[in-house]
């Protein structure tokens, strides 16, 4: 079955479970989430998650929010029983808020980010708030609580938290001198490029820019919601033939119709479905979630980033058989 015929089942499937109100572009972005990780959408334990939030959730939580398909559907594609994820995930928020994180929409995002061992928990939420306070370092205001995804997931790897926030504003500094505009985007972007190392690589912004070129050559939007996305290009280093497979892909899906009012969505999940093949634990990344609505920016970062999570640890798992 080709991606676009996967999209098109999954996006039917996903209409029969959410909501009415939900934004077109949120079910595709939700679509390239299953189809990228390979998961089958079960329209009976998605409900069953849907039932449990309502019950264990206030009517003012983020849970119960307009990000509540984004949760529904991370805690589904997670394989743990439903009830269970929905208290680890509630469990996990108490845990954040407890070590003085301000709860908000960004909190139970980062939340979704940390691993099941609670006995991780403790250093997990240690080296992410030690990350926020070296990012404000060097930019006191733009640094605030929209960051904790990523502080949560980039704390996790191996590196001194001190020396990432410096090469993250080093590389902020640089792309800004190519035209990338200043903002949370380029901020999340400056992020991403420490990925794979925490240390300042001095050819990784010629790559970002080479990359943000070449797709506004072929008419690919390469404004501030593609930032993070051409920043894990550019940081998983990938080779002109994946990057030629990716804009065949993204411009097999843009000519679908189910994407024709909504092109800037395909190219997320045209560089997770390029990448899902290969056996690298750090290329095998799939990232998913893309759309321009600009009030799920924040949700479809961290979605991204949670799906790479999740690959990742299955490529290790996978290497090590």
């Amino acid at each position: 079955m080709t991606i676009n015929q996967k999209i098109e089942e999954t996006f039917k499937a996903l209409k029969k479970v959410l909501s009415w109100g939900v934004d077109k572009r949120v079910t595709l972005s939700l679509a390239g989430y299953y189809v990228t990780l390979d998961k089958e959408l079960s329209e009976s334990r998605f409900k069953e998650i849907e039932t449990i939030i309502k019950k264990k959730a206030g009517i003012f939580s983020p849970l119960r929010s307009h990000l509540n398909p984004l949760f529904v559907a991370t805690l589904d594609s997670g394989g743990l029983e439903p009830q269970l994820a929905v208290d680890l995930l509630l469990e996990k928020v108490e845990a954040l808020k407890n070590s003085s994180f301000k709860i908000n929409s960004y909190t139970y995002l980062a939340a979704l980010l940390m691993s099941d061992e609670k006995e991780s928990w403790a250093e997990e939420m240690e080296r992410a708030k030690q990350l926020m306070e070296d990012m404000k370092k060097h930019h006191r205001f733009l640094t605030s609580t929209d960051d904790y995804p990523y502080a949560m997931f980039l704390g996790k790897l191996d590196g001194d938290t001190a020396v990432r926030a410096e090469t993250m504003n080093r590389y902020y500094q640089e792309l800004r001198k190519y035209k990338f505009y200043s903002g949370n985007e380029l901020q999340w972007m400056s992020q991403i490029l420490t990925y794979t190392n925490a240390e300042y690589e001095e050819d990784l912004v010629k790559r970002a820019v080479v990359i943000r070129d070449g797709l506004k050559s072929v008419k690919i939007k390469t404004s501030a919601p593609q930032y993070p996305i051409i920043g894990f290009m550019a940081a998983l280093e990938m080779d002109e033939d994946q990057l030629n497979a990716i804009v065949t892909t993204y411009e097999s899906l843009a000519s679908m119709k189910l994407f024709s009012w909504y092109k800037d969505s395909a190219l997320s999940i045209a560089l997770g479905w390029e990448m899902r093949a290969s056996k690298d634990a750090y290329t095998t990344a799939a990232i998913s979630i893309a759309t321009s609505l600009e009030m799920l920016l924040q949700a479809q970062q961290a979605m991204m980033i949670s799906t790479i999570a999740a690959t990742s640890v299955a490529a290790s798992s996978s290497n090590t058989v």
